[in-house]
């Protein structure tokens, strides 16, 4: 099988989501979206990233409001986060033991995202939507690790900020091509920053370039 095998089976789920929410996503899709982001960060296993796409790509299509799927995604993350964080800070890594594989939560699982915890420290919590496997249980882990809340909300809300905004532009941008974006975001998170970064420096060199073109004043 290709390695972009998983993309494709991925867009042609997404795509038999967008029919099938279609009916609704008027009357519904606002709702849809922050329970559905605000479950997958409570650690549940809920394709929030997948909602989001979806919610975007009607976006672009005029159904919902670009600003308001970014406003609401990002509070369902925030709020989502911190109920993750207050539940392993309250119950502790043995209830994730115990009840974490009805949430697909394994110990190898849970020992890789402590491990990549404890290696990077707090930054994780802002890096650990863009890594698969570390963004839904990132939370849990820092609650787990007794991480001060204040500095966990800090590197939170710029987390959620920074990948909902990435997240939904590139999906309002790329709905006319739906697969490519979804290659790219199986290939690892890593490249999809990348990809972001890049676009962010051509942005800003060809703004330089057009003000180092600008004719100068006259004294």
């Amino acid at each position: 099988m290709p390695w972009y095998g998983p993309a494709l089976r991925m867009h042609e789920r997404v795509i038999q989501w967008i029919e099938l929410f279609r009916p609704y996503v008027d009357d519904y899709g606002y709702l849809v979206l922050f329970l559905g982001v605000m479950a997958e960060n409570a650690s549940l296993p809920v394709p929030g990233e997948t909602i989001l796409i979806i919610a975007s790509f009607y976006s672009h299509h005029g159904h919902l409001n670009l600003g308001s799927v970014i406003l609401l995604a990002t509070v369902g993350c925030i709020l989502g986060d911190n109920v993750s964080f207050y539940i392993g800070r309250r119950l502790g890594r043995p209830f994730i033991e115990q009840y974490g594989r009805y949430l697909l939560i394994t110990q190898k699982r849970l020992a890789y995202v402590e491990r990549f915890f404890h290696k990077h420290g707090d930054k994780t919590i802002f890096v650990q939507r863009w890594i698969t496997g570390v963004r839904v249980i990132g939370a849990l882990v820092a609650g787990t690790s007794r991480m001060p809340w204040g500095r966990f909300l800090l590197f939170n809300c710029l987390g959620a900020v920074t990948w909902v905004t990435a997240i939904s532009l590139l999906a309002y941008f790329f709905a006319v091509n739906l697969p490519l974006l979804l290659i790219v975001m199986s290939r690892s998170g890593w490249a999809l920053l990348a990809l972001i970064a890049g676009g962010a420096l051509i942005l800003y060199l060809k703004r330089r370039l057009s003000v180092d073109q600008e004719p100068s004043s006259p004294l």
